[in-house]
């Protein structure tokens, strides 16, 4: 239950993306260079769901890489599931924004 806690004080305030991933998936590992670049521009937390498996639960993870829109603790936009490109993960956030 802290954990969980910790992650909703984490996601509580601006805006940040949440990318619920595992070292063993192979998408997760594509996007992985997509999502350090973008780190220089926003927030973005990263969930080993293996390792949390109660903060994949409470958000209803079922395919990884899901990333999922925070802004001040509310969840927006809509949560892309297996990411094909940067500029599809761009044009989401410009939509939120």
């Amino acid at each position: 239950m802290e954990v969980l806690e910790n992650f909703k004080k984490e996601i509580a305030s601006g805006f940040v993306i949440v990318d619920f991933y595992a070292p063993w998936c192979g998408d997760c590992a594509r996007i992985a260079p997509i999502l350090k670049e973008l780190k220089n521009d926003y927030n973005i937390h990263e969930i080993n769901i293996d390792e949390n498996e109660s903060i994949s639960s409470e958000f209803g993870i079922r395919r990884i890489p899901t990333l999922i829109f925070f802004k001040d603790g509310k969840e927006v936009g809509k949560r892309l599931v297996e990411p094909k490109s940067k500029k599809e993960i761009v044009d989401e956030i410009e939509k939120i924004k």
